[in-house]
């Protein structure tokens, strides 16, 4: 099982009003993930395949304690590694940004431990060094943050990819304000994605080492930035063609970015079918409804 495939970015580089918030746990669901459980509890499993299982339950109902609790207990019965300890700081980042913040100071901690832990452990994990670039920069430097480092860190990531490099680069510099350096260290990014011939290439190869929401990345600075939207569009279809339940990004937010991408490319007709598809999924989702071209 592939830990760090569930993990994305940390928080957007947009405006909140653009920004998309992490899916959680959905308390009408609670009688269906008790249900799970019970039956998870009845099965035959070893310790190891019986903790597998609860990761991917609690996964994908969202339910963060559990998660927490499943992954930690994992790494006392086995052993630690880069992708776990990567894997447990998402899950620390996704639950302090879901509480309020006199509470979310112990989850803010264990995020820049375990992602700060899973580089110790392997210094070429170019998730995690994604990561914790991002909650360096978004963590206030009183509690742990670190821009500097954040620098420091996407210089190694440019040695290890080029692409994740500038991305992080990027997101640094909208981070501090600087919209002309974000935008050149992003145009760098496609530009070597246009090199590599990103449309045509084996995509579930090349997303295979990255985090979750890479592709869902990509889309979105493209559509923010207008650089490369057809390019955009081919990383955001990949992302809508491998949704499942560990998504921690609500599915409508990929075709509203898609909708955006289309209409840059003065696609009316293929926005309008991914602005529908959106608000069939979220009916008061307003940022989709705003897309409406007034001819439609």
């Amino acid at each position: 099982m592939r830990l760090w495939l569930l993990i994305g970015l940390l928080g957007s580089f947009l405006t909140a009003q653009e920004r998309p918030v992490f899916l959680t746990f959905d308390e009408s669901l609670a009688s269906a993930y008790q249900l799970e459980q019970a039956q998870l509890n009845q099965q035959a499993l070893s310790p190891l395949e019986y903790l597998d299982q609860k990761i991917v339950i609690a996964s994908s109902y969202k339910q963060h304690d559990d998660l927490i609790a499943a992954l930690e207990e994992k790494i006392a019965l086995t052993s630690e590694n880069a992708a776990l300890r990567y894997y447990l700081g998402g899950v620390n980042g996704m639950k302090a940004f879901g509480v309020y913040r006199l509470l979310a100071l112990p989850y803010i901690r264990a995020m820049l431990y375990n992602f700060n832990r899973s580089l110790q452990l392997d210094p070429t994990y170019t998730p995690a060094l994604e990561a914790y670039i991002e909650a360096l920069c978004l963590v206030p430097a009183i509690i742990g943050g670190s821009v500097e480092k954040a620098k420091d860190l996407s210089i190694q990531l440019i040695t290890l990819s080029l692409v994740e490099g500038y991305f992080s680069k990027g997101f640094i510099a909208n981070h501090l304000g600087d919209d002309t350096e974000a935008s050149t260290a992003y145009g760098r990014a496609f530009h070597r994605l246009e090199e590599i011939g990103f449309c045509q290439l084996d995509q579930m190869d090349f997303f295979k080492n990255k985090s979750l929401n890479f592709p869902y990345k990509i889309a979105e600075v493209s559509a923010h930035y207008k650089i490369s939207p057809a390019l955009g569009l081919c990383a955001i279809d990949y992302f809508i063609a491998q949704a499942t339940p560990l998504y921690t990004i609500p599915l409508e937010w990929a075709y509203y970015r898609k909708a955006q991408l289309h209409l840059h490319l003065n696609q009316v007709a293929e926005a309008n079918l991914s602005i529908e598809k959106a608000l069939s999924i979220n009916a008061s989702f307003q940022l989709a409804k705003q897309l409406i071209p007034n001819e439609l």
